[in-house]
């Protein structure tokens, strides 16, 4: 379903577009038909008293483009998730979410923050990222209650675990069909995080 706002965007040679509300989607639709195409952007020409036919820029923006999530199996954590601001307004969830996980790895989900009223895209998003290997983690399958307490040496860093582990947690888990290709991060001092190869007992 398409939002039901016409965004307010800079129209060719200048000056603001007025922002127009559709409350149906057949009037999006309609609204999306009565444009022109050029260079796969739409245009709408409207008058006033002193400009008549001016082209006017209509972004459509389909609501399900707001969140996407990289594996609807795994829990999401707000604890997690971090503001990203300057979002360029035609930017997708899913591109969001690439991008970041391009740079950084570790994406779990991203949205973009819309308005409550009006569902259009506000120019920032959010994103749900383990990206780093911490000191001193309890494991977060035991909570340290198989390992007497110590911190976890192992991070798995695939999106399908974002977890601390001990050594006891991380074979488990990972004798699994489909995680038994995982590798553990360390982390030494002030070093980067780097993979490890595990030795399976």
């Amino acid at each position: 379903m398409r939002s039901p706002l016409v965004s307010p965007v800079r129209a060719p040679g200048g000056g603001l577009a007025a922002q127009g509300r559709k409350q149906e989607e057949s009037s999006v639709q309609a609204l999306i038909e009565a444009c022109l195409e050029e260079d796969g952007k739409l245009y709408l020409c409207v008058s006033s008293p002193t400009i008549k036919d001016k082209p006017v820029q209509i972004r459509p923006w389909n609501l399900s483009d707001s969140d996407f999530v990289m594996d609807g199996s795994q829990p999401l954590d707000p604890r997690k998730t971090i503001f990203v601001g300057g979002v360029p307004r035609p930017l997708r969830a899913v591109e969001l979410a690439m991008i970041m996980d391009r740079l950084y790895g570790g994406v779990c989900y991203a949205g973009i923050d819309t308005d409550p009223e009006l569902k259009y895209p506000k120019g920032a998003g959010r994103v749900e990222v383990k990206p780093y290997v911490l000191d001193d983690q309890l494991c977060d399958e035991c909570q340290g209650a198989r390992c007497g307490g110590k911190f976890a040496p192992f991070f798995c860093a695939n999106v399908t675990c974002l977890q601390y582990y001990c050594e006891f947690c991380w074979a488990n888990i990972h004798s699994r069909a489909g995680r038994e290709f995982h590798k553990p991060l360390v982390k030494e001092g002030a070093d980067r995080p780097r993979q490890i190869h595990f030795r399976w007992s």
